[in-house]
């Protein structure tokens, strides 16, 4: 399944326990939040490029200023890197990304690729990011303890195996 459709399943999830936020703006950012890895990554931070492409799209199908504006902070603050997400709907954008991450393929892919490249394991530290992420919304940290825990698990084990 694709991380974004696994992410917009979130972001459905969580506007039933904060149906105050704005639906349409969360949905869209979900949507456009990775736009900047594509079509091939660059030294520019991917939110950034992000930003850039989602205003440029969000411009030409005449997009309220007032939405284009959350839409962007949501995009350049998913990585919480040099903009903190501050309102309801960054954080859930920020959050949902990682939630994402530990109920698709993510870590095992990145396993995989760092085993057969013959890397470190960077797949633990981008788990630990992920739950510490999470802080923002307890409860649903809570209801992921058991995953994370499991992918902890899955990944030592899968590290062991000698593959040539």
């Amino acid at each position: 399944m694709s991380r974004l459709i696994e992410a917009e399943r979130w972001a459905k999830y969580l506007f039933k326990k904060y149906p105050e936020a704005d639906e349409e703006v969360v949905l869209l950012s979900v949507w456009l939040h990775d736009l900047g890895y594509y079509p091939i990554p660059t030294k520019i931070d991917q939110a950034v490029r992000s930003e850039e492409r989602a205003k440029n799209f969000l411009e030409k199908e005449n997009y309220s200023k007032e939405k284009i504006k959350k839409v962007f902070h949501c995009v350049r603050s998913h990585r919480s890197r040099d903009i903190i997400p501050d309102s309801l709907e960054t954080k859930i954008i920020a959050r949902i990304d990682s939630t994402s991450h530990m109920t698709t393929s993510m870590y095992f892919d990145m396993a995989e690729e760092d085993k057969t490249s013959k890397k470190e394991f960077r797949v633990y530290a981008k788990m630990n990011r992920d739950y510490q992420d999470l802080n923002s919304f307890p409860e649903i940290k809570k209801e992921l303890t058991g995953i994370y825990k499991a992918w902890q698990e899955l990944i030592k084990n899968y590290e062991k195996i000698e593959l040539e």
